[in-house]
């Protein structure tokens, strides 16, 4: 009998019971704190490994950076093709801003193993000006030369100077000219490739799955060995195509998918397994924008200012986007690169909320209310002007609940508001496109560099102009198009803030919200970073550096 043994058996019962249980208190304390100086040594580091599940609303039909258009097709290209920013190890433009440099890295190759080169980006950038490819891209593309220098290196030359080009290159994903150059590009959208692409970006296509109707219901995706990046932390990506949000949300309760992007808020209370929610800031934003031309009594700029101030951004936030977003009182949304803050407070309209003030600026202004009537008339000669808005709006639920509260608001203050709703296709087709609303509820988005100039220049009043508003004002004009050419981010900075003060003090619209994106994914999904999100697709490029395993390691 051992040592140990002779003094367990030598003590009394009770002395055993109490000796075991100070045992195995203290077997736990050592475990506890093995456990504690663990902690305090090593930190916790993601590493590589498991599978995620991606939902998405529709399905592919052209994964081809050249023809993508939809957010499913720009989002796979994302994940599965590189652009000008992932492969070059320099960037450089030319003092006066026409011509740009590119260096590629050294060893790129495409997921076939060929070698990635300048003629690839040659080749890319001179489909997307074909005219038979039909590119979404064409536009930012008009008027650039783009020409070899060596097997690594190309310049682009621009016919105007254009502060903002270094965005069309991180916008510019790259095809493999080896694969695509036999075909006429009128034929790509019968390409195999739209739907088998080979890229050289961090996931690599590897089959998809389709039903019995067509519908292509899943990708299969896994992390390419090849890859010139950081390598992704979930090396196993499924994307699973869904025909409605409905059918979305099922299979998130479901456990089919891990994640999914787009949800409103409404529709988070129908998620009913635990979830993650993250808010990606936009730079887009909602805004009433007037028609001057066909409503005289919104030519007063006091009547437009009072019916902003009516306008309780807050609960707008609140109450329709359930807290998810921004208010907003200027062109540049607070998320937005260029944003500013003292331009944004420049305008009484940016007061907090007054039906009071409001109804007392447009009494001052002549707009008063007959005995018969709650709603204001103002004389002007010897005819009477009725104040009443038509309000043009796209038969989307937020939007609606949006339009109804201005409604209110406006009726309030003596203004007769009649909202006028329509499927958002045939108010793009025929409202906006015929200038045919005396006030439209709609959103614009800006892109990475926040340029005014498609939103606000005079010269974008008519279509395919996007400036809503037929906002006229020379002074912005030369303030916009100069930032544009400007090559210095400091005074570009100050031309942007300035122009934003005088929009807001013209009072063109009423600038309401700028809305969050929500993301939902289970809660075992770590790594995810919010930043501003320009497009949707754009949160395909943060996939990669979410993870679900971690590591211990020494600090």
């Amino acid at each position: 009998m051992s040592f140990f043994k002779k003094i367990y058996f030598a003590l009394t019962k009770k002395e055993r019971l109490g000796f075991l249980v100070c045992s195995a208190i203290a077997g736990a304390s050592f475990v506890v704190i093995m456990g504690i100086l663990i902690a305090q040594a090593t930190t916790a580091i993601p590493t590589q490994g498991g599978n995620y599940a991606e939902g998405m609303l529709g399905q592919p039909e052209y994964v081809n950076p050249v023809t993508a258009q939809s957010e499913i097709d720009l989002a796979l290209v994302k994940l599965i093709y590189q652009n000008v920013d992932d492969v070059a190890d320099n960037i450089s433009a030319s003092p006066d801003g026409l011509t740009w440099t590119v260096h590629l890295k050294d060893g790129v190759t495409w997921q076939d193993g060929q070698q990635l080169t300048s003629d690839d980006i040659i080749f890319t950038v001179q489909s997307i000006q074909n005219q038979g490819a039909n590119s979404p891209l064409a536009a930012s593309w008009q008027g650039v030369t783009v020409n070899r220098v060596s097997e690594l290196e190309l310049t682009f030359t621009l016919s105007n100077p254009y502060a903002f080009f270094g965005d069309n290159l991180a916008n510019l994903y790259i095809v493999p000219k080896h694969i695509f150059a036999d075909v006429p590009v009128g034929n790509w959208r019968l390409s195999d490739y739209n739907l088998r692409p080979i890229g050289s970006g961090p996931y690599k296509f590897v089959s998809y799955g389709e039903q019995q109707d067509g519908f292509i219901s899943s990708y299969q995706l896994v992390t390419w060995n090849g890859y010139s990046g950081n390598q992704p932390l979930i090396p196993n990506l499924a994307v699973n195509f869904y025909p409605n949000s409905t059918s979305l949300i099922n299979a998130f309760n479901a456990g089919a998918i891990d994640g999914f992007g787009g949800v409103t808020s409404d529709e988070l209370t129908s998620i009913e397994r635990p979830y993650d929610v993250v808010a990606w800031p936009t730079p887009s934003y909602y805004a009433v924008f007037f028609n001057t031309s066909k409503n005289l009594a919104l030519q007063d700029n006091l009547v437009r200012e009072a019916l902003s101030l009516a306008v309780d951004r807050d609960a707008l936030v609140s109450n329709t986007l359930g807290s998810y977003g921004s208010t907003d009182y200027g062109p540049i949304p607070p998320s937005a690169k260029y944003y500013s803050p003292t331009a944004a407070s420049a305008n009484a309209s940016t007061t907090p909320s007054s039906i009071s003030a409001a109804s007392a600026l447009l009494q001052q202004d002549g707009w008063v209310a007959a005995s018969s009537s709650a709603f204001r008339a103002k004389t002007i000669g010897k005819t009477s002007i009725p104040l009443e808005i038509n309000l043009t709006v796209p038969d989307i639920s937020f939007l609606i609940a949006t339009a109804q509260t201005l409604q209110a608001d406006w009726q309030s203050i003596g203004v007769a508001t009649t909202i006028a709703t329509d499927t958002p296709a045939n108010i793009v087709s025929n409202d906006i496109t015929n200038r045919a609303y005396e006030s439209l509820l709609f959103g614009n988005v800006l892109g990475p560099s926040s340029d005014l100039y498609s939103f606000w220049d005079s010269s974008q009043r008519f279509p395919p102009g996007l400036n809503l508003a037929i906002y006229d004002n020379p002074n912005v004009d030369r303030l916009i198009e100069n930032a544009r050419e400007n090559l210095s981010d400091a005074s570009r900075t100050i031309e942007y803030a300035t122009a934003q003060t005088d929009i807001i003090n013209d009072n063109p619209a009423i600038f309401l919200y700028s809305p969050d994106y929500l993301y939902v994914s289970d809660k075992s999904i770590q790594g995810i970073s919010p930043s501003l999100l320009v497009d949707p697709s754009d949160l395909s490029r943060a996939i990669p550096n979410w993870y679900l395993n971690t590591a211990r390691v020494l600090k």
